[in-house]
């Protein structure tokens, strides 16, 4: 970007463009440079609004010879043609402009200018002009080159094809260093100059100029109407982008000064055929195969009409090898559908062909991989089949062949897993609802995978009792019609809901009928599925080697059967453990496996998790700035899920890696929106992990406030332990704790206790004032000091670790009052059921251990349990202990 080096001259110089700053296309302009190195006709190809005038402009610029620009925008024959050009060059044509020697003449006066680039804009209303015109000047002036700019190629020998295509895209969120988000900031800098990137509103603008795919016309109009409408307004209101996209410039072309004016213009080249193929074209939502295209296009010539529309830069060929439009012109098409297609005949055959596509596929596995294609036409269909069935009386819906509702619920079964992946969530809900309503009668076999899927997109949107309800009908209708592995599949549904509710006795009962129910059926997903389930509900029972011993049976049964899906699910959850156990090389390993796997399917919401496991692995090793990457790229995949409970996690990982970054005001405002979303969803350990990210932020206080105010930084710190100790509380009915229940919760307290032993002594107690004959505890009792004793640590002792913490918990809140066996039962070694004599044997087991590690004249044993000595002092610290490793790489278990 930068001056031009040459002024460009002749006609109608199109001196806005010069105006206006230029933005990437460096590769467009080397490739340029190529090709008039070895051709003399260079044709900028291109739809409307995508630069082809700005560039061939600031190609003239740049070059050292003489150029001439010409607009032929006005031009309709070869007589205007030839006099634009005439007056261009500044001759005159002595027959006039209608002389069939008007060509030659303009030709033998290009001639002696010599050394010559000719521009000419706005060539496709004369495309067919070409041979008389290009052609005849190539011939007569040996030294001219020309450059042509055209939604239409002109089919010359010698032409150089250079299309030019959209500017580059934001990938995440890096929209600064992207063609298409450097000119949004340009323009809209330009309207507001109080306009700033923040990191705040950095992910919302690089959507927006994403929906507007590049098209520098459709982000200059867009930032033109920021000031009034702002980011979230412009992304709004882009489903009507034509009538948003209106505002242009005064000095504009009439048919560049609006995004509808400039498509227009290419409508009106159109024939009658063309305009029809366009508008069937435009039915289909997305990338679409040549395949497609004939099943649903009324023309004789498919083929010919799609090279057509190509040709005229309406229609675009993908990477993919798919065919697509820009969704400005799919908005264009549109509009003009009912005069094109009054009948809706395509629109039938469209609907007919992805509905039989679909039905055939509803029994696949739900780990085989959707196409976009299929899965975006199928929902276009599904939608027109609905709002049709809607209108048809109850009683009317079952045809003679009895299929009219049930393709569509079988249509819908076949792209559920699919949309339940990627998003949106509230589509997905919405095609649920509708579907059960129009098709209450379906068959068993498809009735109750229907309210299966109900149930698993009213979980994610955390509504847990309604997911229950609908499993608990799909698995009654099931089991009525003797669907075992339907069966087995929905009660799998249901223990994962009350696994993710804690109900862990619950759903170890699911699991246990789910493989009963699949003793005789071969199913290796399935088998794989629930000794992934299992080891996720040993894993949270603290089982850990037993866990690790199921997620690697899990993890042979579905290599057999070839799931990849849920192999990465194991991995993560592997990774999970292991990151527990302290192994964080090993944790990395399984985190990377599981997210590629995971890539592999497409699972964004299963990708974010991942991603989120990851970051949390890299705070924990002080990597703040990788780990905020990784928690980003999470938040921004949730968005289109609807899994209120994991965004909301995914908030409060994000703010604990801000506050350590200093970062504070979007640290709160992170966790603001985290505990309104926790709160409204009445999820209690979603709550529980987003009440400790708020004690990071109270940690970056409290070190803000280490030199000015050091009372205010002590009270904050005990903000802090307060946070952590309640973690660790047991519920109100006796029950286990949330540090007990969740890994997440596990994880927010060692990266608390990690930073509260890295911040300096005048921020916490100092280790002089510790008394010599006090019992000093350390955060979550993960390290304590006898009366007169030595540091010990319990890290890798959780057991020893969590009866301390809750004989001192009782010892606050009952002094002198025993803890009963039965609750050192739940508070030790949570979930898990044992008889009376055995739970007693080992609590006495582990009570001898904390008496020999220095407890023995503390530790009492008494008729209603055992109890700390009520005359014992506790003090809480949390400085850095002796042979403590305080770094990332430690923490409790």
């Amino acid at each position: 970007m930068g001056p031009p080096s040459a002024a460009v001259r002749g006609f109608d110089i199109p001196r806005p463009e010069l105006l206006t700053p230029f933005v990437g296309r460096d590769a467009d302009l080397e490739r340029m440079g190529a090709l008039f190195r070895s051709k003399r006709l260079v044709t900028l190809w291109g739809p409307a609004g995508i630069g082809k005038t700005r560039l061939a402009v600031e190609y003239a610029c740049r070059g050292t010879g003489e150029s001439l620009f010409v607009d032929l925008s006005s031009a309709r024959s070869l007589g205007t043609v030839c006099e634009t050009v005439a007056r261009a060059l500044d001759v005159v044509l002595p027959d006039g402009r209608e002389s069939d020697q008007a060509p030659l003449r303009l030709g033998r006066a290009l001639a002696a200018r010599g050394p010559l680039l000719l521009v000419l804009d706005n060539f496709e209303r004369i495309a067919s002009l070409a041979v008389e015109t290009v052609g005849r000047w190539l011939v007569e002036a040996p030294e001219v080159r020309l450059l042509v700019c055209s939604r239409e190629r002109l089919r010359l020998r010698g032409e150089g094809i250079l299309e030019l295509g959209p500017l580059s895209l934001p990938a995440d969120a890096a929209l600064a260093a992207s063609e298409a988000g450097k000119l949004f900031l340009l323009k809209a800098q330009a309207e507001d100059d109080s306009f700033e990137l923040t990191d705040e509103n950095a992910p919302r603008i690089a959507e927006l100029v994403q929906k507007l795919e590049g098209i520098p016309l459709a982000i200059e109009l867009a930032a033109a109407r920021l000031p009034l409408l702002g980011v979230d307004g412009l992304i709004s209101r882009l489903g009507k982008r034509l009538d948003v996209l209106a505002g242009g410039f005064r000095d504009a072309e009439p048919r560049q000064a609006t995004l509808r004016a400039a498509l227009e213009w290419s409508w009106d080249l159109l024939t009658e055929e063309d305009q029809r193929a366009l508008v069937e074209c435009a039915l289909f939502p997305g990338a679409f195969s040549l395949s497609s295209a004939e099943a649903v296009l009324s023309a004789k010539d498919v083929l010919g009409r799609l090279d057509s529309l190509r040709e005229k830069s309406l229609l675009r060929v993908l990477g993919t090898g798919k065919l697509g439009l820009f969704e400005c012109v799919r908005e264009l098409a549109g509009e003009h559908s009912a005069e094109v297609d009054p009948g809706r005949g395509a629109e039938a055959r469209h609907t007919e062909h992805f509905l039989a596509l679909a039905s055939g596929r509803h029994e696949q596995s739900p780990d085989d991989p959707l196409e976009p294609e299929l899965r975006d036409n199928v929902v276009a269909a599904l939608k027109r089949e609905l709002d049709r069935l809607e209108q048809v009386p109850s009683r009317e819906r079952r045809p003679p062949a009895g299929l009219a509702p049930e393709r569509a619920v079988r249509a819908l079964l076949a792209i559920e897993p699919a949309l339940a992946r990627r998003g949106p969530a509230d589509l997905l809900l919405e095609l649920l609802e509708r579907t059960l309503h129009i098709a209450p009668d379906s068959p068993p076999a498809l009735a109750a995978p229907l309210l299966a899927a109900r149930g698993r997109a009213a979980q994610v949107r955390g509504r847990a009792d309604e997911a229950r309800a609908r499993f608990d009908q799909g698995i009654e209708l099931a089991k009525a019609s003797g669907l075992f592995a339907i069966q087995a599949a929905i009660v799998t549904d249901l223990g994962v809901l009350h696994h993710e509710q804690r109900e862990l006795s619950h759903a170890r009962a699911c699991y246990d009928l789910a493989m009963s129910l699949l003793a005789d059926q071969k199913d290796r997903r399935a088998e794989g599925r629930l000794l992934a389930n299992l080891g996720a509900l040993l894993h949270d029972l603290r089982q850990y080697e037993v866990a690790r011993e199921r997620y690697q049976d899990a993890l042979r049964v579905l290599g057999d059967a070839g799931v990849v899906r849920l192999q990465g699910i194991v991995q993560v959850n592997l990774g999970v453990l292991e990151q527990e156990q302290g192994d964080l090389s090993t944790a990395l390993a399984h985190y990377e496996i599981g997210l590629r796997l995971l890539e592999r399917t497409g699972d964004r919401r299963l990708e974010a998790i991942a991603l989120g496991n990851l970051g949390t692995l890299q705070h924990e090793r002080s990597q703040f700035a990788s780990a905020r990457s990784y928690h980003e790229r999470a938040l921004l995949a949730l968005r289109t899920t609807g899994d209120v409970r994991s965004e909301s996690l995914a908030r409060g990982r994000l703010a604990m890696v801000l506050a350590a970054l200093g970062q504070n005001a979007a640290s709160r405002g992170l966790l603001a929106e985290a505990e309104l979303a926790v709160t409204s969803g009445g999820d209690a350990l979603a709550a529980a992990f987003v009440d400790l990210a708020w004690g990071a932020a109270e940690l970056a206080d409290a070190e803000a406030l280490e030199a000015r105010d050091p009372q205010g930084g002590r009270a904050l710190l005990q903000h802090v332990r307060q946070r952590m100790e309640r973690a660790h509380r047991a519920s109100a009915t006796g029950g286990p704790s949330p540090a007990e229940l969740s890994d997440d919760v596990r994880i927010g307290l060692r990266i608390l206790s990690a930073a509260l032993g890295r911040l300096s002594a005048e921020a916490a107690e100092a280790p002089e004032e510790l008394s010599a004959d006090a019992l000093v505890i350390a955060p979550s009792a993960g390290r304590y000091r006898p009366p007169g004793g030595e540091w010990e640590d319990l890290h890798q002792h959780p057991v020893l670790r969590r009866l301390l913490f809750a004989l001192v918990e009782q010892r606050g809140a009952r002094p002198g009052v025993g803890l009963s066996l039965d609750a050192i039962q739940r508070a030790v070694w949570p979930g898990e059921r044992i008889q009376v004599d055995a739970a007693a044997n080992r609590i006495y087991v582990a009570v001898s251990k904390l008496r020999r590690r220095g407890l023995r004249d503390f530790l009492r044993s008494q008729d209603d349990g055992y109890a700390l000595d009520p005359n014992l002092e506790v003090q809480r610290f949390d400085g850095a202990t002796p042979g403590a490793n305080t770094s990332p790489t430690g923490g409790e278990p």
